[in-house]
């Protein structure tokens, strides 16, 4: 068994911003060998989390009118949660065990920014 790691380094441009790192994590993925095993994505900034989800147009309108409403409410966009700071995925023959549609997306939370992702992935 072995591990592999990758630091994935990304720009956003704004609060609410969706960046795809799908692609990025499978060429991570194929870069280490591993056919079997996991690949653990991870997010060290507290400003952003991580979503394996479909990415579609609708998913952004409910988060927004979501943070709408919370700040409507006199909530803290800075006390918002969406997604988690890393995500575990299946590798399966040497690729990412994901659902149909789904994508890996980073979800920028606090506005335009320098964001580091890690990768590591640990199989066979």
């Amino acid at each position: 068994m072995g591990t592999f790691e990758k630091r994935l380094s990304l720009e956003t441009r704004e609060a609410f911003d969706f960046v795809d790192i799908t692609d990025a994590v499978m060429e991570a993925v194929t870069a280490s060998g591993v056919r079997s095993g996991r690949a653990t994505v991870f997010s060290p900034a507290e400003g952003c989390s991580l979503l394996a989800n479909e990415r579609e147009s609708g998913l952004l309108k409910d988060i927004k009118r979501a943070v709408a409403k919370l700040e409507a409410a006199g909530g803290d966009r800075g006390s918002l949660h969406i997604g988690a700071s890393s995500i575990v995925i299946p590798v399966v023959d040497g690729a990412l065990r994901l659902g149909t549609w789904q994508r890996l997306l980073l979800v920028e939370l606090e506005g335009a920014s320098d964001r580091a992702i890690l990768i590591q992935l640990v199989g066979e």
